[in-house]
């Protein structure tokens, strides 16, 4: 989720740092013929690197652990990561976001980039007068020098869940105030608030699961925000002619059709597996899926289609993902004052 490019061990070659929902970072390292598998990013004791709940690969449940905790923290989900040099000296420290609160958690690295040894707990990072609270839980985390001071700041994206005022997303920017060798964070500044659905009858903004980033899209200098996320509305009431009444249930009838067929699968799933545990039923259920794998596809593709014509003849809320450009007008402002 939300992978960052980064030479993570210092050979020269490009790797890719992510956060995944499990809740471990993972990196794939970068070779001549392209990346190695992605592993798990393993603190300096051998253990995986978590907050507190995360998948166990062994026992095939999601599982907590307070091994990781550090006084006053919280228990969290890491689903998104980053290397990010928080003290200076050269190597990569870990930043973690939380998919279950809006805290972000630091993990120093004590060893080098080529043979690194990160804490064992994790550390809340604080900005301004309190800990980082990202309304909407953490959905990205980048690390960008905004202000060009050589330092790096932190952008921070919520996930949010929906069209309850709780559950909505923004983007907060987190200015680094400190040093090179003492990072140290201002209050956010907010650079996408987070919305209202009220009243809203077509997508305006996103609103839920922003995924964020900054870049120079138009070359004029500056850093501009890129935002991909879910759009929330209600249309209002939606008039169909009868061909259009009687595609919409058409397309029902089908819809319900392909549910079967995914049930069908579900229950030959279940049948091929049996009462097989642990490595023989991962082995089992992915022979099942290559056996099946066209027909998973295909089912899967046809209720998609169905579903995003279906979309526009149904009334309610409404949720579909787009990206947005939010361009950033102080080079342009700057501009035209000096033309003046």
């Amino acid at each position: 989720m939300s992978p960052q490019f980064v030479d993570f061990n210092s050979d020269g070659k490009i790797d890719i740092v992510a956060g995944t929902f499990d809740g471990s970072p993972h990196v794939a390292l970068g070779g001549e013929k392209g990346f190695d598998q992605p592993v798990q990013i393993l603190d300096a004791s051998g253990q995986r690197i978590v907050l507190n709940r995360f998948w166990n690969f062994d026992t095939k449940i999601w599982d907590s652990t307070k091994r990781a905790d550090l006084d006053g923290a919280t228990e969290g989900h890491a689903t998104s990561a980053i290397a990010f040099d928080w003290d200076g000296d050269g190597d990569f420290d870990l930043l973690l976001g939380d998919h279950k609160t809006g805290h972000v958690y630091l993990r120093t690295n004590d060893g080098t980039n080529a043979k690194p040894a990160f804490a064992t707990k994790n550390v809340p990072v604080r900005a301004g007068n309190g800990l980082i609270d990202v309304p909407g839980t953490v959905a990205t985390v980048r690390a960008v020098d905004w202000n060009g001071d050589g330092l790096q700041d932190l952008l921070v994206s919520s996930m949010g869940s929906g069209m309850s005022e709780a559950g909505r997303s923004g983007v907060y920017l987190f200015v680094n105030s400190g040093s090179k060798q003492r990072t140290s964070f201002a209050a956010p500044i907010t650079l996408v608030a987070p919305g209202t659905h009220d009243g809203i009858d077509h997508p305006v903004r996103p609103d839920s699961g922003l995924y964020a980033d900054l870049g120079d899209l138009d070359g004029d200098g500056d850093l501009d925000l890129l935002v991909g996320g879910y759009s929330h509305w209600t249309p209002g009431k939606v008039t169909l002619t009868p061909e259009q009444a009687k595609r919409a249930e058409e397309l029902r009838s089908e819809l319900k059709d392909c549910a079967s067929a995914q049930d069908k699968l579900n229950e030959a799933l279940e049948k091929a597996v049996g009462k097989a545990e642990g490595e023989e039923a991962a082995k089992l259920s992915q022979e099942f899926f290559e056996r099946h794998k066209s027909e998973i596809r295909a089912n899967g593709e046809k209720r998609q289609a169905l579903q995003q014509e279906l979309e526009p003849l149904e009334a309610g809320p409404k949720r579909l993902p787009f990206v947005w450009f939010y361009e950033n007008v102080s080079a342009k402002t700057a501009r035209d004052a000096g033309a003046r």
